[in-house]
């Protein structure tokens, strides 16, 4: 009897077997999360997220074209209008009937709380973010007519979005059938919705859609979906059918990707190695390739496969070339279909161990093999192997010891070429060696590594290496390994560069986005975000400073310059040695940009640290150095600020009331007290002793070389007072661009208390705290509101946002020239 005269089994009828592959042959196994839901969720919820930014703020510019749509398709007459009602109504009934009722019959209980969770999760997002989004809330009147409730149905978006995270979660409990079935029904309500809509109304169809298929990823994620596998029977049918006679297939694992690799033999006695590749495969492959492709620079990757049978087509023609190019590589014996989305690879099997099996603590160092397992003819064979596959332009792409197998003839053979590529680029050659070099050093030590190395592939091959031989270069599992041996990537690069006799090698550049850029782009994004909301009436306050004298701006912009190298001068004295001017000068234009999204100049303070650091600056002397600058400043402004209060007078800042005597010591006794309890505390008090005391004695020396220095002293106080007057003076131009006729003593007051109170607003920059204290200053001196807006608007123009950009470019400088 022939495979397709074979009775089918009494379970295939049921919709919950033969999940996956749509073949009645598979089995559920277990369940776990899938990759395939991740691009999913992915995908879905970014598109969800741009659907409802959409629906926000572009408004009925969004929905005209579903609003137009659901015109064309009303009904022309009042029987057919009637008729879809109906329709409409009965078509949602027997979705959530078919969704809830039939898991209850079958008794399907994990399904059925999957749907329940998918449900639950889609009428919360909705009940929350429906309002933001602008949906309207709509009830259902059990008394209205037909009509009305089948209009009821059409626009209640969040039960929609319910129906479509059902059916979708349902998916992987069910046969392809049944998920055509599905697909069916929910595209059927949504076309029925569209049509009832006799007002032209929008459905939110795409909100719907991205909404339901994120929701309902989300919880297959979470909670896992169906692992099924063909059965063994199954398999050695397929087999037979490709031409392969296996008589036996015993299981071996499930890899991370969902692969499920076997173990057998055929008719003739000779072992088989078979894998199973599902659809998670493609979408592992594909996230894989995203990540590296924002992560890294020249991956070398080519486009995603664009199905599995694409991809194991490639797998078999890298193998075909390795052996071609007499690379030790098993034989391909076999592809086949297996269902509809899964696809099988067999091959030869070969008797031997994997390198990855030897790798046992060894007596003088773990992780290092005993020299008994890892003999010179092992080593040899391994890079004899590599040499090949350098000279036939193959790159592996994962050449670990995993990949790696020895027979018992100590020849080792390189396995699991599915990642390869062929007519490989010089750069994943060298990755491949890179690869090859740390697993060998990590099982045998630098030095057999790099002379068995040296010894077949030559020095120059070798030290081509060099630029490769950094973590983000090599695989996770590869890096995991290194953590356990810190240090021996240096030690490896320094006994290459020994062995090769070559000068040490610059790294090359392979990070695409890394802490600094991350940093760099959050930054953007905050400054953007604070500056829209500034700039939200722009054509109101430009009415208000078309009457300024412009002249005025050429001082007030000469003035913030003069800020700048001030700022630079009275740096160089906090800091004991010398500092070179001009970078120390574009640091300070840096802070322009990083203030921007710190509050109190934190963010300016942080890019001064790191500034001195790279300058070859201690730590925590940099830390203190800072810290005195700031001081500085401090006193420079509190100076003047005394300077101009007695100038301008009394009536220029009103009563001022200080804080009372007995306030202060009761906040100072607090403080001491909780100092005392912590102290009490002995690991506090070895942290203080180990780590804190340290730094302040590195730190304490650091300020005595300057605060012995009067050269120091004065580059410090002098630049520091140069900061405040220039922007004294940029505010005193600013206020003279609009005939502001108060005098000069009284607009240094109020620009020093207004700078003095912004300094502790929690917001970047002082966004809204300054402009408030500043124009609030202004009025209370008797300058009218007229003037002291667009005076305010125009002083922080040149002082905070012109600086921005260019700002921008110094700090982007100073990245690029490792000053940063």
């Amino acid at each position: 009897m022939g495979a397709a005269d074979e009775p089918r089994p009494s379970w295939a009828g049921d919709p919950f077997r033969g999940a996956g592959t749509g073949t009645s042959d598979d089995e559920v196994t277990s369940f776990g999360r899938s990759s395939f839901d991740l691009l999913r969720l992915a995908l879905f919820g970014a598109a969800a997220l741009v659907v409802a930014l959409l629906t926000r703020y572009l408004g009925s510019g969004a929905e005209g074209l579903e609003e137009e749509l659901s015109r064309l398709l009303v009904a022309p007459v009042d029987w057919m209008r009637a008729t879809i009602d109906v329709l409409l109504i009965a078509t949602v009934i027997s979705a959530n009937v078919a969704v809830l009722v039939l898991p209850v019959v079958l008794r399907r209980w994990r399904q059925l709380a999957y749907v329940l969770a998918a449900m639950l999760l889609a009428g919360v997002l909705f009940s929350v973010f429906g309002g933001w989004v602008g949906l309207r809330t709509v009830t259902v009147d059990p008394t209205a007519t037909t009509e009305a409730i089948a209009r009821t149905f059409a626009v209640n978006v969040a039960a929609t979005a319910q129906l479509v995270a059902a059916f979708v979660t349902t998916g992987p409990f069910v046969g392809i059938r049944w998920r055509r079935l599905g697909l069916g029904i929910v595209a059927g309500v949504l076309v029925l919705q569209l049509a009832v809509v006799s007002g032209g109304e929008a459905t939110h169809v795409l909100l719907v859609l991205t909404t339901g298929y994120a929701v309902a990823s989300a919880v297959l994620l979470a909670f896992g979906r169906p692992t099924t596998r063909p059965s063994t029977a199954a398999l050695l049918r397929i087999l037979r059918r490709a031409g392969v006679p296996a008589s036996s297939l015993d299981q071996l694992g499930i890899s991370p990707r969902g692969t499920i690799s076997y173990s057998g033999t055929d008719d003739d006695g000779d072992g088989l190695f078979v894998r199973v590749l599902g659809s998670d495969r493609l979408s592992a492959d594909l996230l894989r390739r995203a990540y590296r492709a924002v992560r890294y620079r020249s991956t070398g990757d080519d486009r995603p496969f664009t199905s599995i049978r694409r991809s194991v087509e490639h797998e078999a023609l890298c193998s075909f070339q390795a052996r071609d190019a007499g690379v030790r590589t098993p034989r391909l014996r076999s592809l086949a279909a297996v269902g509809e989305d899964s696809f099988l690879v067999a091959y030869d099997r070969v008797d031997g161990a994997g390198l990855d099996t030897l790798l046992e603590p060894g007596p003088d160092a773990p992780g290092i093999a005993p020299d008994d397992a890892w003999t010179d003819r092992v080593l040899r064979s391994t890079w004899r192997q590599v040499e090949q596959m350098q000279a036939g332009r193959i790159a592996h792409r994962d050449l670990r010891t995993q990949n790696l197998m020895v027979d018992g003839d100590d020849e080792v053979w390189i396995v699991g070429l599915w990642q390869a590529e062929v007519a490989a680029d010089d750069a994943l050659l060298r990755t491949d060696l890179a690869q090859v070099l740390t697993s060998l050093a990590l099982a045998v030590g630098p030095r057999r590594a790099v002379e068995t190395g040296a010894d077949v592939l030559g020095e120059p091959a070798l030290a081509a290496s060099l630029g490769r031989l950094q973590p983000l270069a090599l695989t996770r599992r590869t890096r995991a390994r290194l953590g356990e041996r810190p240090g021996l990537l240096d030690e490896l690069r320094t006994e290459v560069e020994r062995r090769c006799g070559v000068e040490p090698a610059e790294l090359e550049p392979l990070a695409r986005i890394g802490p600094r850029q991350v940093f760099s782009m959050v930054m953007l994004v905050a400054v953007v975000y604070f500056l829209v909301p500034q700039f939200a009436d722009l054509p109101a306050i430009f009415d208000q400073i078309t009457d300024a004298d412009w002249y005025w701006a050429i001082p007030a912009s000469l003035a913030s310059i003069a800020s700048y190298l001030a700022a630079a001068i009275a740096l160089t004295g906090a800091v004991p040695g010398r500092l070179p001017f001009g970078a120390t000068s574009a640091a300070q234009l840096g802070t322009a940009f990083t203030s921007t999204v710190a509050p109190a100049g934190i963010g300016g303070m942080a890019l001064n640290v790191r500034f001195l650091q790279r300058q070859g600056v201690d730590s925590a002397v940099a830390t203190s150095s800072v810290g005195l600058d700031a001081v500085g400043g401090f006193l420079g402004h509190a100076v003047l600020l005394l300077i101009f209060v007695f100038w301008a007078g009394r009536d220029a800042i009103g009563d001022v009331e200080l804080p009372s005597p007995k306030a202060l010591a009761i906040g100072v006794g607090v403080v001491v007290a909780i100092a005392v309890l912590a102290l009490l505390v002995p690991s506090t008090r070895r942290m203080v002793r180990t780590q804190v005391l340290p730094i302040l004695g590195r730190a304490a020396g650091g300020l005595r070389d300057v605060l012995t220095t009067p050269s120091k002293i004065a580059l410090m106080l002098g630049g520091s007072l140069l900061v405040t007057v220039s922007y004294l003076l940029a505010f005193v131009a600013s206020a003279e661009a609009f005939d502001v006729s108060t005098r000069f003593a009284t607009l240094g007051a109020v620009y020093l208390f207004g700078a003095a109170i912004a300094t502790v607003a929690p917001t970047p920059g002082g966004i809204g705290a300054t402009e408030a204290a500043l124009i609030g200053g202004m009025v209370a001196v008797g300058v009218p509101n007229s003037q002291a807006v667009p005076a305010v608007f125009f002083f922080r123009l040149v002082t905070f946002w012109l600086p921005i950009l260019p700002g921008w470019v110094a700090y982007t400088w100073l990245r690029r020239t490792d000053r940063l």
